[in-house]
């Protein structure tokens, strides 16, 4: 590469620190230290587990309970257990964060 011109490193971030309105409340939690300092050497690859796993903006808030070596994600209204849901697309994204 010629100069000072350099390739920026590809990182995944959560995608609401992005800006994007993705959280349970339909809000965002915009960084500008992450997107106007760090955006100058990583191109960002926004992930949200909650909604590419299919779950709806807004949402119920959810917690991790339970044994620490084997957490399960519970929402904290209903306790309705999306342990399952959230595994099985994780083992999915992280394979295809890895490319």
């Amino acid at each position: 590469m010629p100069g000072n011109v350099r390739e920026k490193i590809r990182m995944g971030v959560s995608s609401c620190l992005l800006g994007n309105e993705v959280r349970f409340d339909g809000g965002h939690k915009h960084d500008r230290y992450i997107t106007e300092t760090l955006g100058c050497f990583f191109d960002f690859v926004p992930v949200c587990p909650e909604v590419e796993c299919g779950l709806p903006i807004p949402r119920e808030a959810m917690r991790l309970v339970g044994d620490s070596e084997n957490p399960r994600l519970v929402t904290n209204k209903t306790g309705v257990d999306h342990t399952e849901r959230m595994q099985s697309w994780a083992a999915k994204r992280v394979v295809e964060l890895e490319k």
